[in-house]
């Protein structure tokens, strides 16, 4: 999601700006002090080269991804957002920060004067387009780093992650944790093997498919899975248009795993059991309809993330 910034007064703003390069100028900063001032150049999502500490000590994650990848390497940040459609952390992984943090904001909207309050030494910024507020960010630490392309396997933004944070070798071990608990779950699923899965967002205007590269629909993947037919195309990371009354029947498949984000989607979701369109799925019918947390499957995500989906599969599939 593309994130803005929002402002409370630019005085406020100017002055905690100065405060934050004050004290970075008088070597009071925690970052200083743990990295002995040695920095590295890495490459950022776009391509740009960004010089960062070589050990951060104060890192704000302003995308639940960048949240999950720091918390999957070790890392504890010092400034988080809020989770998608929540006023707190994202839940799947608020458990996982045992340090002191403060929240900077919502996610797609941080507050710029709390950003600048966490004192960071590096901010990683998931995907940001607007370039103004790149700069602003940058006056706050220049070691702002865009960490997501849009359209990329959620394992690349991981790796380029694990990369800027200097957690290469931790990185790859996440990983392949991954992939064992991916061979696991896969062994398990007996009859199921090989099952036709429908990912579904239930929105507050209507029901989207999440496209087949989208983050769950990789890790589907991943163990094996088909998708629908009608549920291929268009090509995509994200989800897909709301589809009419009409066109419920490309949710169908041998099980789908439907997920909400807020209590207006829910309420709607409700209603639509009622609705002949939907019951007479025969999905429905055979009552392989698995409500997960659509935070997780109809969101992007990293490590902790995905093992959420695959514990859901198991869950549900494992025979």
């Amino acid at each position: 999601m593309p994130l803005t910034v929002r402002h409370r007064a630019t005085g406020l703003v100017a002055g905690l700006l100065a405060l934050t390069l004050g004290l970075t100028a008088c070597g009071g900063g925690d970052s200083d002090a743990g990295s002995g001032g040695a920095t590295r150049d890495v490459v950022d999502a776009t391509g740009a080269t960004v010089e960062v500490p070589a050990r951060p000590q104060r890192v704000v994650a302003l995308t639940e991804t960048d949240l999950d990848s720091a918390l999957a390497l070790g890392v504890q940040p010092v400034g988080v957002t809020n989770g998608r459609f929540a006023k707190d952390v994202p839940g799947y992984l608020k458990s996982k920060l045992t340090g002191r943090y403060t929240v900077v904001g919502d996610l797609g909207t941080p507050v710029l004067e709390k950003v600048a309050e966490a004192r960071p030494d590096l901010i990683l910024a998931g995907f940001i387009p607007d370039e103004k507020v790149i700069a602003q960010l940058k006056k706050i630490t220049p070691a702002t780093v865009l960490t997501t392309k849009m359209a990329e396997d959620w394992k690349a933004t991981f790796t380029r992650t694990a990369d800027i944070l200097g957690k290469q070798a931790e990185g790859k071990s996440v990983l392949a944790a991954y992939d064992k608990h991916v061979a696991d779950v896969k062994g398990g699923l007996g009859g199921n093997a090989g099952a036709s899965i429908s990912i579904v967002r239930w929105n507050a205007t209507g029901p989207s498919y999440m496209l087949k590269d989208a983050f769950s629909s990789l890790v589907v993947r991943d163990l094996g899975f088909e998708r629908p037919k009608g549920q291929l195309t268009p090509a995509g990371f994200s989800p897909s248009d709301a589809l009419s009354l009409e066109n419920l029947k490309i949710l169908d498949g041998d099980w789908m795993f439907l997920g909400t984000l807020n209590p207006d989607a829910a309420a709607a979701l409700k209603d639509a059991a009622k609705i002949p369109a939907f019951k007479d799925l025969p999905v429905v019918r055979a009552g392989h309809v698995v409500n997960v947390d659509g935070a997780i499957w109809t969101s992007r995500g990293g490590p902790a993330a995905a093992s959420t989906v695959l514990d859901d599969i198991a869950k549900a599939l494992a025979k």
